[in-house]
C-alpha cells in the first residue's frame, strides 16, 4: 500500500547553471544606472506581457464581469445546491480566507472565516478543500480544518498524512531553487524586492516594491527565468506577484477536477478565489458548479463576485446553516469515503496519474 507521511520533498544540491558573478554584478550595474538617471523611479505601473499560464481545466472564451452576489441569487443557488448528493467546496488562502496583507508571512484567516469552515467542514455531506500557491506545508500550518489540500498552484496534494507530487515539479525543483537563489542576488538592490522559494515553485514578490520599480522586476525575473529555467520553467503574473514554476499543463483548476473525480457523482463543485490563477479553477467547476471571486471587477469565468474575506464568511456561513440542508447524500449511491481508499501499487490517491504516487513511493 502507498502511504507517505507527509513531508516536503527531498531536493537534490544545485548543479550548475547559476548566473555567473560576472552576470550578476552586470544586473546590478544595470539598476544603479537606472537609478542614476533619476532620483526616483518613474511612477507607470508595469503592464502584463506575459498572461498567466493558468490556462487548462476549461474553455478559453473571454469571461464576463461576475454579477455581485446577492439575495437575489438564492433560488438559483438553492437549485444548483439541490440536484446534489454531496458538496466539495474549495477555497484560495490569501485574498479569500485570509486578507491581503504586506508581509505574506503574516497573512492569517478571519476569525469568522475560520470558525464557518469548521462548521462547513464538520457536515458529512461536504468536501473541503484548500487550493493555494502557498506551499503544502505553509498553508497547512494556516488554517486546520480542511480535508484536503491542494499546495503550489496543485502541483502537490495533501490529505490525512499523505503526500503526491507531480512528477514534473519534483524533478524540477532543483532549477527552481536555481533561479530563486540568482534572483535574490540579483534584485537584492531593488528595495523590498522579495523572493520566496517555495520548493515547487518560487514568487517574486512586488507589492510593497515602489511602482515605477516593478517594471525593472518584471525585466529582471524574465531574464533570469528564461536563462536559467529554459524550456523547463514559465514565468506567470498575479497580484503584485510573478510565479516561477514547471512548464506544465497543470493548475489549480486540474488539482480541482482531481478531488472532484474522486466524490460521488452527483457532487457539486463550489470555488472561491480572488486571483488571476484561480480562473482554471473557476472553468472547472462552472457552468454545472459554483464559482465565485473575490474582489476586483475585471472580467472572470466565475459566475458571482463578493467583496472581500469577510463576504466570503458569509457566504460559508450560509452554506453551513441552509445550503447544506438541501443535499440529499442518498440521492448518489455512489457516496462514501472515497478519498480513503488507497491501492495497492498503482495508486495512493484514488484516481491520482501514477507517476505522482511511484515518485513518492521510491522514496
Amino acid at each position: 500500500m502507498c502511504h507517505i507521511q507527509l513531508a516536503e520533498p527531498p531536493l537534490a544540491a544545485p548543479g550548475t547553471g547559476r548566473l555567473s558573478n560576472d552576470r550578476t554584478e552586470r544586473y546590478r550595474s544595470e539598476i544603479s544606472i537606472q537609478r542614476a538617471m533619476s532620483e526616483q523611479y518613474p511612477t507607470t505601473e508595469p503592464t502584463t506581457e506575459h498572461p498567466t499560464n493558468e490556462t487548462s481545466s476549461g474553455p478559453t472564451d473571454d469571461p464576463s464581469i461576475p454579477a455581485p452576489l446577492t439575495g437575489e441569487h438564492l433560488p438559483q443557488l438553492r437549485a444548483t445546491l439541490a440536484d446534489a448528493s454531496h458538496l466539495l467546496v474549495c477555497l484560495d488562502f490569501d485574498g479569500t480566507l485570509a486578507p491581503i496583507v504586506n508581509d505574506p508571512d503574516a497573512a492569517a484567516p478571519t476569525t469568522e472565516n475560520v470558525a464557518a469552515l469548521a462548521s462547513l467542514a464538520a457536515a458529512d455531506s461536504v468536501t473541503t478543500a484548500i487550493v493555494s500557491g502557498r506551499s503544502l506545508v505553509d498553508v497547512r500550518t494556516r488554517v486546520d480544518d480542511p480535508r484536503i489540500y491542494a499546495g503550489n498552484h496543485g502541483l502537490e496534494l495533501g490529505w490525512s498524512e499523505s503526500l503526491a507530487i507531480h512528477p514534473a515539479a519534483r524533478e524540477r525543483a532543483t532549477r527552481v531553487e536555481v533561479v530563486c537563489e540568482t534572483l535574490e542576488n540579483v534584485l537584492d538592490p531593488i528595495p523590498n524586492a522579495r523572493v520566496e522559494n517555495k520548493r515547487l515553485t518560487g514568487t517574486v514578490h512586488v507589492r510593497t516594491v515602489p511602482s515605477g520599480a516593478r517594471p525593472v522586476v518584471h525585466r529582471l525575473t524574465r531574464s533570469v527565468v528564461d536563462r536559467l529555467g529554459g524550456d523547463d520553467l514559465k514565468l506567470s503574473p498575479g497580484k503584485r506577484i510573478l510565479e516561477i514554476g514547471p512548464d506544465v499543463n497543470w493548475g489549480k483548476g486540474d488539482a480541482v477536477n482531481l478531488i472532484h473525480t474522486q466524490l460521488p457523482d452527483d457532487t457539486v463543485p463550489i470555488y472561491i478565489g480572488d486571483d488571476v490563477t484561480d480562473e482554471s479553477a473557476f472553468r472547472s467547476v462552472e457552468p454545472t458548479g459554483i464559482g465565485i471571486r473575490v474582489g476586483g471587477t475585471e472580467p472572470s469565468a466565475a459566475s458571482y463576485r463578493v467583496d472581500s474575506p469577510n463576504d466570503v464568511a458569509r457566504v460559508l456561513e450560509w452554506l453551513s446553516a441552509s445550503g447544506v440542508s438541501l443535499v440529499d447524500p442518498y440521492r448518489d449511491d455512489s457516496h462514501g469515503d472515497r478519498l480513503a481508499v488507497q491501492r495497492d501499487g498503482d495508486q495512493c490517491f484514488d484516481g491520482c496519474p501514477k507517476q505522482w504516487s511511484t515518485s513518492m513511493a521510491n522514496e
